[in-house]
């Protein structure tokens, strides 16, 4: 079976036409959605960008692969052998290793070259990461998805008619947005969210931080619409790239056969909580992803959408469900498969996700209520309380903090967060903590 797993940079599902959103930002991602089935509640496990991919590949959180963070805390992963020779030891296997072992084809394509992380690149069958010519000063320079799509495309041609896994990663729409005037004009008047509000920008002003109103230009919500233009015009651009990969697997009549994966490995901030054009914490803005999984055609499917609580953490056991591989012990995700083919199969009670670059937090997501606790403020001391709770039912935007109105759900949900790390933690310290006590790395970077 060939499997194709697309994932986005800093891609909000909000911002998704799929998911709801009304500005035309994704016509062939919103193709597929049509025959997929959908996750509403999808979760970064770990955010930013590398521990976000490092939940995809290992199948483990963060709090036990090790990787909290960027920097030197994550460029190696917690096993025994330091990717010498994964053969010696199964059950830590990530999920390109254990295809690899299985004799499945197993090509990568990423623009993902800032962050120097060996685990990343391991026992790939084949590796391409196209590389940006020097620029004139840019803030860094990132590999054209044009170019990412290019490579997937002769991999594709390469292997059409054999059992593979792809996973293709595009930079965009991450920071710093680069497409045209032309491009962002399309978007010029998009549809604009509750928050932040003028007031909140009016406050956010004073703050005179990394990525606050004041340093981002942004003095009212105008000033907030051109920013989120830019943001829409980023995403239509790598939609036009998976509309490419789309149109080739359709054309040589892969399409069908395949299992195709859309998602991304965090959001995207836009001033809900005083960061603008940022992923910095366990807000949703920064930890919700999109989710959409089209099985092969010959597959138990019940399409439309899934309230599941789902991570990321569950891609690598649900690609090696549909490609028969056992999944290693060590693993801790959850495969899709039984909830993509009945909406009615089983769903956790809660998911915890981590943030570990300009904050240390966790959070603890149920159906109804979100509690946030917060390891290290960053540069936020004076704006972050030690622990935060929210109604996402009443309060989908996590505007209002009630934890003293329910010490009751805040003293459940803070043992639920404590059974959870002590039940998933990999090694002698919690990985998050760490990087609290030493600082997030992001705080060299503000």
């Amino acid at each position: 079976m060939p499997v194709i797993h697309i994932d986005v940079d800093s891609l909000r599902p909000d911002h998704v036409g799929a998911y709801g959103y009304e500005g035309d930002t994704t016509p062939n991602v919103d193709e597929i959605a049509a025959d997929a089935v959908q996750f509403e509640n999808a979760y970064a496990a770990n955010s930013p960008c590398m521990p976000s991919r490092a939940g995809t590949l290992t199948g483990r959180y963060g709090i036990h692969n090790g990787v909290a963070s960027h920097g030197p805390q994550a460029r190696a992963i917690n096993s025994p052998h330091h990717r010498s020779d994964g053969a010696y030891h199964p059950d830590w296997r990530t999920l390109p290793e254990s295809l690899f072992h299985e004799r499945i084809a197993t090509g990568a394509v990423s623009s993902f070259p800032r962050h120097p992380a060996p685990w990343f690149y391991q026992l790939w069958h084949e590796f391409y990461q196209p590389q940006e010519p020097p620029g004139d000063g840019e803030y860094f320079q990132t590999p054209r998805g044009a170019d990412v799509t290019d490579l997937a495309l002769d991999f594709l041609d390469d292997h059409a008619g054999e059992e593979f896994y792809l996973y293709v990663q595009y930079w965009d729409p991450h920071a710093p947005y680069n497409r045209t005037d032309e491009e962002v004009a399309a978007f010029a008047d998009p549809p604009m969210p509750p928050h932040p509000t003028e007031a909140q920008i009016a406050e956010h002003r004073e703050w005179d931080r990394w990525r606050s109103a004041s340093e981002q230009g942004i003095s009212d919500r105008d000033d907030l619409a051109a920013l989120l233009a830019e943001y829409d015009a980023e995403i239509r651009h790598v939609d036009r790239q998976i509309g490419r990969l789309a149109a080739f697997l359709k054309d040589r009549g892969l399409y069908e056969d395949s299992l195709v994966i859309v998602t991304a490995d965090h959001g995207e901030e836009f001033g809900e909580h005083g960061l603008y054009r940022e992923h910095w914490s366990t807000h949703d803005g920064t930890q919700r992803i999109p989710l959409l999984v089209k099985p092969p055609a010959d597959a138990d499917v019940s399409p439309g959408a899934r309230d599941h609580l789902v991570t990321n953490v569950d891609l690598a056991p649900t690609v090696a469900d549909y490609l028969g591989v056992e999944r290693p012990a060590r693993w801790q995700g959850r495969s899709l498969r039984p909830a993509v083919a009945d909406a009615g199969a089983e769903s956790r009670e809660f998911v915890v996700v981590d943030h570990g670059l300009y904050t240390a937090q966790r959070a603890v997501r149920t159906e109804r209520w979100k509690l946030v606790r917060t390891y290290h403020p960053g540069q936020w001391a004076d704006r972050l309380p030690e622990v935060a709770l929210y109604d996402v039912i009443d309060d989908p935007w996590e505007q209002d903090d009630i934890s003293d109105e329910h010490p009751d759900v805040v003293d459940e949900l803070a043992e639920t967060m404590a059974v959870w790390a002590e039940e998933h933690v990999g090694r002698e310290e919690d990985a998050l903590k760490e990087t609290a006590r030493i600082g997030p790395a992001g705080l060299e970077w503000a």
